[in-house]
């Protein structure tokens, strides 16, 4: 979960694949570069963006756009000629001129990385852009990871209703909505997470009063990129300290 403060920048790496799930807000695309060229990245079999929203695409765009990368893919839940997100119509611009194939992704499709299982979910009921975000559980052996974009409170409880319950077990869970809403406890209940990360500065939302998971142990990515590996049965996460831009010397 890599430092962007308050928005979304996910790296997954599985079997030498990787992948992004969104891409952060253009302020903080630096950090991204940098994990990259430390991790010796120069390919991506998929971008996947949760939502058009720019703390989540943005930084994908100027993925595509600036960086050395091969890519296989940028996965979306909305289509090429969708004109609700301005945002949204920056990406498919790169797209075409880098010759990036598009695909849109629907619920209940599968991906695959390296050795591990994406299940997606998407709600198409007319609840806002941040409710239509594709929520992805990531499944490696007996490990698993849920990752609920910026949906509510509202789509997790249609889920509960609507959806197998395995699809929402998880380890870990990433705050949706970077902490904003919490989580009604009857989704929790389902879930069983045992370690909650939250896409935010922790310093931010406990002054906006809006800190829900003591009880889950929760950490905020936006104090510092968090590491969480499996071996497909136990855990090893841990948080760097805060980025800080390179110099010279």
């Amino acid at each position: 979960a890599i430092d962007v403060n308050r928005s979304d920048a996910l790296l997954l790496q599985c079997g030498g694949e990787n992948m992004m799930i969104d891409g952060g807000s253009q302020q903080y695309y630096d950090r991204l570069e940098e994990l990259f060229a430390e991790k010796g990245i120069t390919e991506f079999k998929m971008l996947l963006n949760t939502h058009p929203d720019t703390d989540h695409i943005h930084g994908l765009s100027l993925m595509m756009n600036r960086g050395n990368y091969s890519i296989g893919g940028f996965y979306t839940a909305v289509r090429e000629n969708f004109t609700g997100s301005k945002h949204h119509k920056t990406a498919v611009g790169v797209i075409k001129k880098k010759n990036i194939p598009y695909v849109q992704v629907f619920d209940g499709d599968t991906l695959t990385l390296g050795g591990a299982t994406l299940n997606l979910l998407r709600c198409d009921e007319n609840w806002g852009t941040n409710n239509r975000s594709v929520v992805t559980q990531v499944v490696f052996g007996n490990s698993k990871v849920l990752l609920p974009g910026d949906c509510g409170n509202q789509v997790l409880e249609y889920f509960l209703e609507n959806r197998d319950h395995a699809l929402l077990e998880c380890d870990i869970l990433k705050a949706t909505h970077h902490g904003i809403n919490g989580f009604v406890q009857e989704f929790l209940d389902v879930a069983q997470p045992e370690f909650i990360f939250v896409p935010h500065v922790k310093q931010n939302l406990e002054a906006n009063k809006r800190y829900f998971f003591n009880n889950l142990g929760a950490w905020f990515c936006g104090d510092g990129h968090i590491i969480m590996e499996t071996d497909g049965t136990d855990w090893y996460i841990w948080q760097l300290p805060n980025w800080e831009p390179k110099t010279e010397k």
